[in-house]
């Protein structure tokens, strides 16, 4: 991971649930403890009332697919 952040323009993770609590949070303290700044994104399901929906439609309502993490990493 660290290797990746310094290497990289930037870093994106993807959860299959919350933001909170999950891989994301745990790279974005890594990479900060280590002192590696890079441009950061969690991509995953927000804190909020969640659509219902398969599993695919829930995916593609929060950009979890292959396009969508595309276009998040098309930001940076």
């Amino acid at each position: 991971m660290l290797e990746a952040g310094r290497q990289c323009r930037a870093v994106i993770t993807a959860e299959e649930h919350s933001v909170h609590g999950g891989l994301g949070e745990a790279c974005a303290a890594l990479l900060m403890q280590a002192g590696v700044s890079v441009p950061f994104h969690i991509a995953g399901i927000p804190d909020e009332d969640t659509v219902t929906g398969s599993q695919a439609d829930i995916f593609r309502h929060y950009g979890l697919t292959m396009e969508g993490l595309s276009q998040t990493a098309s930001i940076f």
